[in-house]
């Protein structure tokens, strides 16, 4: 299935992005400053969908992000991203993207790793 990508705002590309997350002092995670890395359960991503004024936070291969700062940047549009908001995104993603390296790109805006209901 062909990728729909959409027209991006002026300052919203890819190389934005990279420079935007790259620098030195980015933190994206929208957590207090100093806050380490939570253990997040399936319960609190549930809450993370981006709707009602929360951050829309995704689960890729055990570590949890914070997407809502990517939004605008997406290729495929906010609501295309949004499809993994609040949930484990990783099945989704590995279809779609299989070569994109998310580790790097959303380094910092990582929350912390996915973990069981205790």
């Amino acid at each position: 299935k062909p990728s729909r990508k959409v027209i991006l705002e002026p300052g919203r590309s890819p190389l934005d992005w990279a420079r935007i997350a790259n620098h030195p002092t980015s933190d994206l995670r929208n957590l207090p400053a100093g806050t380490p890395y939570l253990r997040v359960t399936p319960s609190m991503l549930k809450q993370q969908t981006g709707r009602k004024g929360k951050d829309a936070w995704t689960a890729l291969n055990g570590r949890v992000y914070n997407i809502s700062p990517y939004l605008p940047y997406h290729p495929g549009g906010e609501p295309e991203l949004l499809r993994c908001a609040g949930r484990d995104g990783t099945k989704l993603f590995g279809e779609i993207h299989p070569w994109v390296n998310y580790e790097t790109m959303l380094a910092s805006s990582m929350i912390g790793l996915f973990v069981e209901e205790t």
